[in-house]
């Protein structure tokens, strides 16, 4: 628990997708070292190292197979865990920023801020493709914890590239959305909803929360979002939603319960080292949201992701 050795380990077979050129069936190290673009000993101590641990097989004649152990390293797994451990993505800011652990305690902050706002095009398409791959496991059970029904609108505030809100809309038809995200998103969510075939009933709005003036509607979704900003950034969201909301609307804040005290003290590090914001107790939340003119009206628990709390003016 205490090296680095496989954890880096793991995030070099993941970038260079070595289980996916091991999907067909086994390989000679040399001609696996081609494909992956890798020198050939180097490659071949690495996954000597990982089949020593049960990950991946090591076979007669220098050659190697997937095995039902390394599985979860094809690209198209569901938990999308190749894509988190790509060092050429993402996931690398991530662990960098990690790397910085002590100086973030010291300091109070990270040097440089790597959440969404403080990325370029690419690395911003990234974050959004790892986003969509973790909200893909969880979309349909906030769908199941809620009676969207009660709506006409929803708006989802920073809702990356629409993942929870086709699940919302799929599932409720008589309900309209608007999708407000970061101009960097928008494309992809334009794209995600035409091949679902809800352009009809709704539209994406680029542009940063703190700038906008926010559409009429009678439900607003903030998705792990408020965590991102600092309290008095928090306040101003929620605000923005209360002035917008129709008589008798509801706005959910959907973000990591602190009865589950692991992913949530995981989530609030997180959180530490890229920079700005904090996860909350149901307490803090409630005051953020006193502080915005609003009181919580209800405590939606999917069986898993984020906890919703439903709020009203």
């Amino acid at each position: 628990m205490t090296d680095l050795v496989t954890p880096m380990a793991l995030r070099t077979v993941a970038t260079l997708r070595i289980a996916d050129h091991l999907a067909e069936g086994p390989l000679d190290l040399k001609d696996l070292a081609v494909v992956a673009d890798a020198d050939a000993d180097a490659l071949g101590r690495v996954l000597r190292y990982l089949a020593a641990r049960g990950i991946f097989e090591a076979l007669d004649g220098d050659r190697f197979a997937l095995g039902e152990t390394a599985q979860w390293l094809l690209d198209d797994d569901p938990s999308a865990a190749r894509r988190w451990l790509d060092q050429e993505g993402y996931g690398a800011t991530m662990d960098r920023a990690h790397l910085d652990l002590l100086g973030v305690v010291r300091r109070g902050g990270p040097l440089q801020a790597a959440n969404k706002t403080s990325l370029d095009p690419v690395a911003a398409a990234s974050y959004d493709q790892l986003m969509a791959a973790n909200t893909r496991n969880e979309a349909v059970l906030l769908v199941r914890a809620i009676e969207w029904s009660r709506f006409e609108h929803l708006v989802d505030v920073g809702g990356g590239t629409g993942v929870q809100l086709e699940a919302i809309l799929t599932a409720t038809p008589q309900l309209r959305g608007t999708l407000i995200e970061l101009p960097t998103s928008v494309d992809a969510a334009r794209q995600r909803f035409e091949q679902a075939a809800l352009t009809d009933r709704c539209d994406v709005v680029a542009g940063n929360v703190l700038e906008l003036e926010l559409p009429q509607a009678d439900a607003f979704l903030l998705r792990m979002l408020l965590h991102s900003f600092e309290d008095d950034q928090a306040v101003d969201v929620l605000t923005r939603c209360r002035r917008a909301l129709r008589p008798g609307g509801s706005i959910f804040v959907a973000e990591a319960a602190d009865t589950h005290q692991a992913s949530f003290t995981t989530m609030d590090l997180i959180v530490l080292v890229l920079g700005h914001g904090r996860e909350r107790t149901l307490a803090q939340y409630d005051e953020l949201a006193a502080a915005a003119g609003l009181r919580r009206t209800g405590i939606h628990n999917p069986p898993a992701g984020p906890r919703a709390l439903e709020y009203t003016a």
